[in-house]
């Protein structure tokens, strides 16, 4: 009789897991879905704790809030700048994370909450029980996909956010069972509950919209030729919007819709959760994403749940992952976007308003991660109904 991982890490260690080391490689406070995995873990009764590489000081607050025991294992200091510094940075963040588990009684499962975390292990992790999650396909990347679809073929469990992606792991990484699947849902926003305003930073951005009907597209932003049609649409519209990018811009991106509609305004990355003071007083929330790979196509954009926690209305161009959330929910409308439909899109979301934006409550209270969490522990062994 064949052993599955989880079988075969408790028959040779003799034990369940007492508890959970979670770790991330660098800016744990850029992904939500690993703060929410955590969160989640310790809300179930786990002994829980984080090694990360390196973090903004708002993840490092709410793991202090919620008695979370963190660790920084990398010093920021020995960044050296230049194309070496990603291989010097995953050399040292190995040796750290090896050294520690050294000192550390056995009793751990390790949690990676990204690909960039598990890979720098590559080779080393014999013998460690692990699970990990991955927040990409990767498929766009095919020497990364090669190796964290190896390291996930010996992890205990795997995780995704999106159902899709979750076959296409499977079945193209060899994997032996379906990966769990955990929406990106941010762990501990509550539906309709509208955050204070805190940081001078967000209170400079509202103070300036003073007011205004928000347009919101928040995150990475797409290149110019996927956004200019947004623009296009509010110009021919004469519009009252105001149409405010919140983001990292890698492409030149916000120069170009300022120059096609005027009332556009642009801020820069806003740490999680703040950023959700903006999100709250916005009126439609944009999500958009090329179709170049299989990654995008099957998006699973935790943006989709930051808007319905607001009864925000989500714009969307038409991909699998928004198509069967977004439009299958009736919480926003996927178009393709070009100027004309996009306008028409934002005349019907202003028209249904509150039909729209009670779906979006709906499509927010529906997805229960919690009890996919508490599902996969239980399998793990990392705790059992007793401990409920």
């Amino acid at each position: 009789m064949r052993l599955t991982q989880i079988e075969l890490a408790i028959f040779t260690r003799g034990y369940m897991f007492k508890r959970v080391i979670y770790i991330v490689k660098s800016d744990l406070a850029f992904y939500p879905p690993c703060m929410s995995q955590i969160r989640m873990i310790k809300d179930l009764g786990v002994q829980i704790e984080v090694w990360f590489g390196s973090s903004k000081d708002t993840a490092k607050e709410i793991l202090k809030g919620e008695g979370i025991p963190f660790t920084e294992l990398v010093d920021p200091h020995l960044s050296v700048g230049g194309k070496l510094d990603t291989l010097n940075n995953w050399t040292h963040f190995r040796k750290a994370v090896l050294t520690r588990l050294k000192k550390e009684p056995t009793d751990y499962l390790i949690w990676f909450g990204t690909a960039e975390s598990a890979l720098p292990l590559y080779g080393a992790l014999s013998g460690i029980p692990y699970v990990a999650t991955a927040l990409e396909l990767c498929d766009d990347q095919p020497t990364k996909e090669r190796l964290f679809a190896a390291v996930c073929r010996k992890a205990l469990a795997v995780t995704c956010c999106e159902l899709n992606r979750a076959y296409y792991m499977k079945i193209k990484w060899g994997l032996n069972s379906l990966p769990s699947v955990f929406p990106n849902k941010p762990y501990g926003l509550k539906a309709g509950e509208i955050p204070s305003v805190s940081t001078n930073v967000t209170k400079q951005i509202l103070d300036e919209l003073d007011g205004r009907k928000i347009l919101l597209y928040q995150g990475l932003f797409q290149r110019p030729e996927y956004v200019a049609p947004i623009a296009e649409a509010l110009r021919m519209m004469e519009s009252d919007y105001a149409f405010v990018l919140m983001g990292k811009d890698r492409y030149g991106t916000t120069e170009r819709m300022k120059e096609i509609y005027p009332d556009t305004f642009v801020y820069g990355f806003v740490p999680a959760p703040k950023h959700l003071e903006i999100t709250a007083r916005s009126r439609i929330g944009v999500v958009l994403y090329d179709d170049t790979s299989l990654n995008k196509a099957f998006c699973a954009p935790n943006k989709i749940y930051e808007y319905a926690a607001f009864g925000l209305p989500t714009l969307a161009n038409r991909l699998p992952g928004l198509v069967s959330t977004v439009e299958a929910s009736g919480s926003g409308k996927c178009v393709d976007f070009e100027p004309e439909s996009i306008a028409d899109a934002i005349k019907q979301i202003d028209h249904e308003y509150s039909q729209f934006r009670s779906c979006a409550y709906d499509f927010f209270n529906g997805t229960d991660n919690l009890a996919v969490m508490k599902s996969l522990l239980q399998s793990l062994g990392a705790f059992d109904e007793a401990d409920d």
